[in-house]
């Protein structure tokens, strides 16, 4: 297994340097932050249009974050903005295994995040290349978040931006030295602390140092429900003479939560809305034996028929266990009153597990030669490692008519991905869900992938005249991945058992020359103005072992045929739109036009018992067509109302072309042996229709938000036979602050409540994957229902 520390040397040196050196000029300005603030519209809370830009661009400031409930992913707070569906089975949207984002027809792992402009990989839950945004700074920290939806921003580190970019920016330490402290508490036991110690500015530098410590039980379930966290960020600032400024942070996460149950409908339907994992170990023995054709099943499960999957309806539990310390130097120079330089290094180590307690490989007395099952059950994990540190460089010459900027991203990644199995007892789990185990009985598989990601970006902005603004780029991508087994596996029994061809090893590169992007913005009046843009995109294949999406979930030969006959998916983006800045009412109107091509999906290339191995394939192209708005208005100087709506259709053009399952005018086979043709169904978890509204408050203090969400029909089979209705959720929020009080500055009392209506709906689909087809819901658990009403009080001041 991988064990660096480079990030954490990393930081180490970057403190020490900036200590005993630097003493020079006074101070420069902060440019940690390396993108200049949008204009912010008096909406205050959502800049609904980035004015000027050629993309469309918008903008989430920190004052509509920290309105959310603290501890609230950033995520979450995005879902207010047009054409984005979010989704989460926690009243928070933080618990990782469920929570969903996509825009304009594309998922979170075909989109681009970055943090201070540091690739945090494509945020799945399999944690290949990166970590989720939660885990990389606390939500207190944040200060404003960027999204670009479709095209993208060009200089994004990402591999996986097909379908947008969403920036994140962390907060600068203060000027004016200070404690923070925020105390909130809420439903299902939720307790949470926060606080930051601002150094103030000391010379030419100024640091913070902040922690969040977050209980919560699980709105459902049983035993073990915690979801626990703890937080800490660093940040410091070092103004070098009058032109130069040096940023460090540094961000450690230990995260653990264990899991909610994944559902169909009919479990739904015949358990309970609240059903979840037994949580009681005799209990899940008895399903484990009953899995196994031995006694009944335990309480209402009992009730469910044989093809209604008793034996997948509840486990003893699950758990997602993450520990990560991110950390990056950035320094930013302005070399000549034209030219600007930006540098960052950074490094990135996280430890991982995913836990489940399977009926599906009984504990025995002895592995390789088994004469008596000790338990039914086993408890499997997903065992991630990654060490990955790289290097941004960027320079920008910029006159009153023209800015040419280019760049280069470098990045190397090893990532260790294993699968074991660990003993239980008939009377134990032998285990807890809340920490790594040790001593398996079995490793299935063990993957050392090294990785290594070159990008340049070029783009010129030309201001042709007062009115006309004309920008063109192009950004070269290429990822290098070479995945092979590990030296200790391959001197186990099992892989001698198996042999090497039934598993895949090899390199693979992914990545395009030449990806450009054009764009054009025209000012019609000082208010007014229009904008379109294009771009062509690429997502690099994900590096990972057998049982996720990848190239090497196969054997040798299926590979084999990855390599030379699979693309990388790719998709080009046409918008266009117009913007509207006023003193009263700030607007913005958009279409769009995608081409998704190359589309990866993974499927059998024949008949499994024949030894043919599945594989990904390239299984045509989605074509997306899309209008979407926004409007937010002052109906007097201190009450807003905003809304925002999308229409959205993406369909399949093509049918699946799947050798030996169906013939060539349908699909694939289902479950219950019936082709299903997709040609022209809706993609899958893409809403047609969404909805946004919210009426703000803000006067002496006192503030307070309604907010409403609507999202139609969503589908979970690509033949549209299975899916789930429409669903509307509203929230409130209210509170009151004082700047000062006392001893107490900036205090502040708020209250929250999400799902005000309490309303039972099902939030995620997919976490499980999707299906060709499914019409009764009993052939993939692969949907979350939603968390009922939740309300959280919140107090904080500074002293």
């Amino acid at each position: 297994m991988i064990r660096g520390h480079f990030s954490r040397s990393l930081v180490l040196f970057a403190l020490f340097a900036t200590a005993s050196a630097f003493a020079q000029g006074p101070a420069a300005g902060d440019t940690a932050d390396t993108t200049p603030p949008p204009k912010i519209t008096r909406t205050d809370t959502v800049v609904v249009s980035a004015v000027g830009e050629f993309r469309d661009e918008q903008t989430l400031p920190s004052l509509a974050l920290i309105e959310e409930t603290p501890g609230t992913s950033p995520i979450k707070s995005l879902g207010q903005l047009p054409s984005v569906n979010f989704q989460a089975a926690d009243p928070y949207g933080s618990y990782e295994w469920a929570v969903r984002i996509s825009v304009r027809g594309f998922n979170q792992n075909q989109l681009g995040f970055t943090l201070d402009d540091i690739p945090l990989g494509d945020m799945s839950y399999g944690n290949w290349n990166g970590l989720h945004i939660s885990r990389a700074v606390i939500d207190e920290n944040m200060s404003r978040i960027v999204m670009s939806q479709g095209t993208g921003a060009l200089e994004t580190a990402s591999t996986s931006n097909l379908g947008g970019t969403i920036q994140f920016f962390s907060v600068d330490p203060d000027d004016k030295r200070g404690f923070s402290v925020t105390q909130s508490a809420g439903s299902f036991d939720a307790y949470r602390t926060f606080f930051r110690l601002d150094s103030g500015l000391m010379g030419h530098t100024k640091l913070y140092l902040s922690g969040a410590y977050n209980l919560s039980d699980k709105w459902r379930g049983h035993g073990d429900t915690g979801q626990n966290y703890w937080q800490g960020n660093g940040k410091l600032v070092h103004y070098v003479g009058n032109n130069g400024v040096l940023t460090v942070y540094a961000d450690y996460s230990n995260r653990q939560e264990v899991d909610y149950q994944d559902v169909n409908k009919v479990w739904t339907q015949t358990l309970g809305y609240n059903w979840d994992n037994y949580g009681n170990w005799a209990n899940s023995i008895q399903a484990a034996w009953a899995c196994d054709g031995v006694g009944t099943y335990p309480g209402a499960v009992a009730n469910l028929s044989s093809s209604q999957d008793p034996c997948d309806a509840g486990y003893y539990a699950g758990a997602g266990l993450r520990k990560d310390f991110l950390t990056y130097i950035g320094y930013k120079q302005a070399l000549t009153d034209h030219l600007t330089l930006k540098a960052t290094a950074y490094g990135h180590d996280n430890d991982g597990r995913g836990l489940w307690f399977t009926p599906y490989l009984a504990t025995y007395d002895n592995i390789e030669n088994p004469t008596a099952i000790v338990s039914p059950i086993s408890l499997r994990t997903s065992e991630y490692s990654i060490m990955r540190g790289g290097v941004l460089t960027s320079l920008s010459y910029e006159t009153a008519k023209n800015k040419l900027e280019g760049g280069f991203w470098y990045e190397h990644e090893g990532f260790d991905q294993a699968r074991r199995f660990y003993a239980t007892s008939e009377t134990s789990p032998l285990h807890s869900v809340y920490s790594f185990p040790s001593n398996p009985f079995l490793t299935q598989w063990e993957y050392i992938f090294n990785n290594n990601v070159y990008h340049f970006h070029l783009q010129d902005v030309l201001k042709v005249n007062d009115k006309l603004t004309l920008a063109a780029g192009f950004k070269t991508a290429e990822q290098n991945t070479n995945g092979n087994l590990s030296a200790a596996f391959k001197n186990t029994w099992y892989y001698a058992a198996k042999g090497a061809a039934n598993y895949a090893q090899g390199d693979l590169t992914s990545g395009k020359p030449f990806l450009p992007q054009f764009g054009v913005n025209y000012k019609l009046d000082k208010q007014s103005e229009i904008f379109a843009d294009v771009a062509y995109n690429v997502r690099s294949f994900i590096a990972s072992g057998p049982s996720y999406p990848s190239p090497w979930d196969t054997n040798q030969s299926g590979f084999n045929y990855v390599k030379s006959s699979v693309n990388p998916e790719t998709s080009w983006t046409e918008e266009g739109g117009y913007r509207y800045n006023g003193k009263i009412a700030s607007a913005q109107a958009s279409f769009f036009h995608v081409n998704f091509s190359n589309r990866l999906l993974f499927f059998s290339n024949g008949s499994g018992i024949q030894g043919n191995a599945s594989t990904l394939n390239n299984q045509g192209s989605v074509t997306t067509n899309g209008i979407d708005g926004s409007v937010s208005i002052h109906i007097t100087p201190e009450l807003i109302l905003y809304n925002a709506a999308t229409w959205n259709r993406s369909t399949n053009d093509d049918e699946l072309n799947i050798t030996g399952t169906c013939p060539s005018s349908m699909s694939l086979w289902n479950n219950s042996g019936v082709c299903a043709s997709i040609k022209g169904k809706i993609a899958v978890d893409t809403p047609e229709g969404m909805y946004k509204s919210s009426l703000e408050y803000h006067k002496a203090g006192f503030f307070a938000h309604l907010g409403s969400d609507y999202m139609s029909t969503r589908y979970f089979t690509y033949s549209n036979d299975g899916g789930v209705g429409g669903r509307f959720l509203a929230d409130f929020g209210l509170g009151y602050g004082r700047e000062q009080l006392g001893a107490f500055k900036n205090l502040k009392a708020q209250l929250n409540v999400s799902n005000l209506l309490n309303s039972q709906y099902y939030a995620s689909i997919g976490t499980n994957g999707f299906i060709a087809s499914d019409p009764l819901s009993v052939d993939n658990n692969t949907l979350q229902v939603g968390a009922p009403r939740s309300i959280s009080g919140t107090l904080s001041a500074r002293f």
